[in-house]
């Protein structure tokens, strides 16, 4: 059996080897640009990244029975094409939705110390998924009051969006949408927008939930974004503008990584009527990896800002980008996103 790989699958290579049960497959390791329809012509199996596009153009008259991506989100993947072939497929929801938290509360420590977001003040929380349903524990666990907004779910402590919008400070916590019932592309359009004044928005979602233009538009708002528009060539204008800006690597945490890959490995021992084996494969991954020794929770909004210095990577961020042009742009974006500090999550709820 062949199985295509993204080689910037964090450490797939390496643990394959370490299972003998996976041993008997083919493994062809490619770069994501050259993952392409003669690449996986006659593969059966094959695992990527959000950098490659799943669709038709892709698939068309391959071999493909099941297709895996090692990322939280699947805008990448188009799923009807998929169902409509029969074509297996599955991501890996909330692999590094720690990673986010952390990112976050870094952002929110950075902000308290520069005296923008009073301790005192509310967070609203939009989205009370993988991520939102973490962040709302952190921040009560730390003190911060905090509001949370999902029209998909119906439980005691969530609140109407107008609660939120009444929050000093409003986090992005969803997946981008258009053909649902509550889809949330442009969901923050120029009107939402426009009623932010003094507000702090961070955004860790996806580029088009936000009407990037009416961030522009409004001087009052404090915008802190790691997600963009036309990726991986966002508007330098918007990146200058941003308080906080980073090149899409919110959950590239070391841990958030390694999540993904597991998913991937564990749903292959699957698909090769291997699931006893499971409990073995991740025995093997968390003796190497360490996956267990996570950080104690902290008591100090402090500490997250102290573990991981989210501005250091905004301002190396923002000035690489401004100094690039033409062609480099995406060049800049993607190395900046591959050279991402090593960091290990600090906290697992």
């Amino acid at each position: 059996m062949k199985v295509v790989v993204d080689q910037d699958i964090k450490h797939f290579k390496e643990i394959v080897e370490l299972i003998d049960k996976l041993k008997p497959i083919d493994f062809i390791y490619a770069k994501s640009k050259d993952v392409n329809n003669f690449l996986i012509k006659d593969a059966e199996v094959i695992f990527v990244r959000s950098t490659v596009e799943v669709n038709q153009n892709l698939l068309n008259n391959s071999a493909t029975r099941l297709i895996g991506s090692a990322t939280a989100g699947f805008d990448h993947i188009d799923s009807k094409y998929l169902d409509k072939k029969n074509i297996d497929w599955f991501h890996a929801p909330g692999c590094n939705s720690s990673s986010v938290v952390h990112y976050v509360l870094s952002c929110i420590s950075f902000l308290v110390k520069n005296e923008l977001f009073d301790i005192n003040n509310t967070v609203g929380i939009i989205g009370c998924g993988n991520v939102g349903s973490k962040l709302r524990i952190a921040l009560s666990n730390l003190g911060i009051k905090n509001k949370t907004y999902d029209p998909f779910l119906d439980m005691d402590f969530l609140t109407n969006i107008d609660g939120i919008k009444a929050c000093e400070l409003i986090t992005l916590h969803t997946p981008l949408t258009s053909n649902s019932k509550y889809p949330t592309k442009n969901m923050l359009d120029s009107s939402f927008i426009g009623t932010l004044k003094s507000k702090i928005l961070i955004n860790t979602s996806r580029g088009g939930i936000v009407d990037e233009s009416a961030v522009l538009r409004n001087k009052d708002l404090i915008y802190v974004s790691d997600v963009w528009n036309n990726e991986p060539v966002p508007n330098k204008t918007l990146i200058d503008r941003s308080l906080i800006a980073t090149p899409h690597i919110a959950g590239h945490s070391f841990d958030g990584k390694i999540n993904g890959t597991i998913k991937l490995i564990t749903k292959l021992l699957e698909y090769i009527n291997q699931k006893d084996e499971v409990n073995n494969a991740l025995h093997i991954i968390n003796s190497h990896f360490s996956l267990n020794n996570k950080d104690q929770k902290y008591l100090d909004i402090n500490e997250y800002f102290d573990k991981y210095n989210v501005n250091n990577e905004s301002n190396k961020f923002k000035r690489l980008y401004k100094e690039s042009a033409g062609e480099d742009l995406e060049k800049t974006f993607k190395n900046l996103r591959s050279d991402h500090p090593l960091r290990r999550d600090v906290i697992d709820y």
